[in-house]
């Protein structure tokens, strides 16, 4: 080993692995109460998803992440609570909720739809007219609204107790209305997933929001983009409260003795591989935890039965997502109005979601004078994309091609104004944790004292999105604060 412990004494009281905005999130929590820790990053630099790109003189997002908030304004999210904590100053935009629909036939002319807080469920009847351009019958509203107050009325306890149902599995046997039915069987593009790979208790916690709150509401920090927002105050705020950051270290294994996490061995990718050991009390995995398992971080013989089958079952719905970036010549979409757009394709049959649009601009990307940067998010565990983790390009390069189609017939001459275009892929965020799992994946096995799991790969019964590593934080923070005593 590269780095020796003196007997009996550890590094730290706790070692992080993992320095994205959860693991982030956590060591500044930890680091307020005066806990001596100690964040683990393989790359160069903390961030994560949360990184940002430099593109032919812009910077901007490695991809658009958006936040949403089941509480009403963004105010009132986990992110917003974390840097009020921690007396850090944040502000927001609010992010319109939009659909778009596009068809060849009218080129230039696109229909808009957007989520209504004032409308409550009944944003689904009107999306169900967007959609189809049908509308619906009273008997089908009744239906819908029916379903959002059973919803409502499940309790997160409730929600957990139906991990192990999917949401496919759930409408079959409850709901006989054929409309109904064909709505919610085709939420896979408003979710990111197939619904039968995703579990009605996620679900009803994610409809019920819409009889609490009127819609979910979809937020920005500003100013962005996220690295200066979020991971530069909270990267700041960590070190200067006495926390320690270890990059280009790639965590090989975390230590169990008798059922106790006691350390990690890291490589150092500076250093011709060399290993190191580091010691501590706790050990918290802020990085997905089906990669840990896979990765033998955490060796799968520890965890329990039921732990280790829904981890594999989260692995399955780990794909990458496709994120595009162009630049433009000059400015072919309208700045003002809607800065993010869900995108139905009408000439594939029935409307065809192909992907989302965000504006630079609306994510406070930096962009030369007189061009403008256009974002596309494609995710990748639709029927149409499934790219999982190893999809050959040709099947990425056909979603790309597919998103960039379905722009140019809302926006004509986007193709022709495009000086630069990239793509990257990346793990999806928080989809994985959908999955319909035996038991619902929490912060600490039962089984293991001294090892806590941080991010957004656990809970599919939380807030949406990006936020959930920020909720998660809480509560690990208060239990190892109890653990060490």
């Amino acid at each position: 080993m590269g780095k020796k412990s003196t007997a009996g004494k550890k590094d730290f009281d706790v070692i992080i692995v993992g320095g994205g905005p959860g693991g982030l999130a956590i060591g500044c929590l930890l680091a307020k109460e005066g806990v001596k820790s100690a964040i683990i990053e393989r790359a160069p630099a903390l961030g994560g998803r949360f990184r940002s790109v430099n593109f032919h003189g812009c910077r901007v997002d490695s991809a658009t992440h958006l936040f949403a908030s089941q509480f009403g304004s963004a105010e009132k999210t986990f992110c917003y609570k974390l840097f009020n904590h921690l007396g850090l100053p944040l502000k927001n935009k609010a992010v319109p909720w939009t659909m778009s629909l596009v068809t060849k036939e009218k080129p230039g002319k696109i229909q808009y739809f957007a989520m209504d807080p004032k409308l409550g469920a009944e944003n689904f009847f009107e999306f169900f007219a967007f959609a189809t351009g049908v509308s619906m019958s009273e008997e089908s509203k009744k239906e819908i609204k029916r379903v959002a107050d059973i919803a409502e009325d499940m309790s997160l306890e409730e929600c957990r107790k139906v991990v192990n149902v999917s949401f496919a599995d759930w409408i079959d046997k409850n709901i006989a209305d054929p409309i109904v039915h064909a709505i919610l069987s085709g939420m896979g593009p408003i979710i990111g997933a197939p619904i039968k790979d995703v579990n009605f208790g996620m679900v009803a916690n994610s409809l019920g929001t819409f009889n609490r709150m009127g819609s979910i509401h979809i937020w920005y920090p500003k100013p962005g983009p996220l690295e200066d927002a979020i991971i530069a105050p909270l990267a700041e705020y960590y070190k200067d409260h006495g926390g320690k950051v270890i990059t280009s270290r790639r965590v090989r294994s975390i230590n169990i003795e008798n059922r106790r996490a006691t350390g990690v061995v890291a490589q150092d990718d500076n250093n011709c591989n060399m290993l190191e050991e580091y010691s501590s009390n706790v050990v918290i995995c802020a990085i997905p935890i089906f990669e840990a398992v896979a990765r033998n971080v955490i060796r799968k013989e520890f965890l329990r039965k039921d732990w280790a089958e829904a981890i594999r079952k989260c692995g399955e719905l780990a794909g990458h997502d496709l994120s595009g970036l162009f630049l433009l010549r000059e400015k072919v979409l309208p700045e003002k109005g809607y800065g993010w757009i869900h995108i139905f394709d009408a000439d594939y049959g029935l409307p065809t979601y192909v992907g989302d649009c965000t504006l630079g601009s609306y994510t406070d990307a930096k962009v030369p004078p007189g061009k403008q940067l256009v974002c596309s998010m494609v995710p990748g565990s639709l029927e149409a994309t499934n790219f999982g983790l190893t999809a050959p390009m040709e099947k990425v390069k056909e979603a790309h091609r597919r998103w960039k189609e379905g722009v140019e017939k809302a926006f004509p001459g986007f193709n022709k104004a495009i000086e630069y275009e990239g793509m990257n892929l990346q793990l999806n965020f928080t989809r994985y944790a959908y999955a319909v799992v035996p038991v619902e994946i929490d912060f600490q096995p039962p089984n293991l004292k001294g090892l806590y799991l941080a991010g957004d790969s656990i809970r599919s019964v939380s807030t949406q999105m990006s936020d959930k590593c920020f909720q998660i934080a809480f509560p690990i923070c208060e239990s190892i604060l109890d653990y060490l005593g």
